[in-house]
């Protein structure tokens, strides 16, 4: 015959190993999430200094000096 508290003690073990894992998971596809729209912005950035001819910094400095001047009137 079966502890109940220690059936109970099992089962939230068992609980806390599931989340741990799911958590993990998570992570894992946020961190592929993350790396995958890194590459579409560098490649992005890449595609815009082929055809401008203005390296990343320098559209990046463009693009704030347009923020600055959208939000500083």
């Amino acid at each position: 015959m079966v502890d109940p508290v220690e059936a109970k003690r099992l089962a939230a073990q068992q609980m806390q190993e599931i989340r741990a894992r799911e958590k993990l998971k998570r992570r894992r596809q946020a961190e592929a999430i993350n790396g995958a729209l890194a590459m579409i912005g560098l490649t992005a950035g890449l595609v815009i200094e082929g055809q401008t001819g203005k390296g990343i910094l320098a559209q990046l400095a463009g693009y704030l000096a347009a923020l600055s001047s959208l939000f500083g009137q």
